[in-house]
């Protein structure tokens, strides 16, 4: 996307901060930061929201958070940090391309836990019928059912290796028995021994 503001940063057309990258992701220091250290962290490839990315983008994308989240308070001077991603323009998304952030927090520092974002009212007895409606949501989702097939057929592999491992073990005890047998069964061959 040509006039998102991430990927000209992404593309070397606008300057930042930056304090990671590699060939998938960049983070980045927040030119509008909520607190010391407050960091952005993008896939370089161009998604609005999260769902968009495969599976595999997104693991290594988590895997960067995941990384920085143990770098960049204790760089700062603190030991704790909000995680964060805006998924959406109901959620507050204000630029249009995928991004995380990680905001150290202090104490004393008068910010909010991530569920002071939003405060609707939701009355305790209609938790058990948003519980099921997700849950069928689950149940139906052709992410999960992939999922469940994808972790069935490495499971399958992950056999079929073990039998062939168990089958080349006792190929190669039969081979070893057999030669045994073999030498044993041969008459010893002298000829070769030196002569005093």
């Amino acid at each position: 996307m040509t006039d998102c503001i991430f990927c000209k940063i992404v593309r070397g057309e606008i300057q930042t901060l930056k304090v990671y990258e590699d060939s998938l992701n960049l983070a980045f220091l927040d030119i509008n930061p909520s607190s010391l250290g407050h960091t952005i962290i993008i896939p370089k490839k161009h998604y609005q929201k999260l769902e968009e990315m495969t599976e595999e983008e997104a693991k290594e994308l988590f895997s960067v958070i995941f990384r920085l989240t143990k770098i960049i308070p204790k760089s700062v001077g603190t030991t704790d940090c909000n995680i964060g991603i805006n998924n959406g323009k109901f959620a507050g998304q204000e630029v249009s391309h995928l991004h995380f952030h990680i905001i150290p927090r202090f104490e004393g520092d008068n910010g909010l836990p991530m569920q002071g974002l939003v405060r609707m009212e939701v009355k305790k007895e209609d938790l058990p019928n948003i519980a099921e409606k997700i849950k069928k949501e689950i149940e139906n989702s052709e992410v999960f059912k992939e999922k469940e097939k994808s972790e069935e057929q490495k499971k399958e592999k992950s056999e079929e290796i073990k039998e062939i491992k168990e089958e080349s073990t006792k190929s190669s005890e039969r081979e070893w028995q057999e030669f045994n047998l073999e030498e044993q069964d041969k008459a010893p061959n002298y000829s070769e021994a030196r002569r005093e």
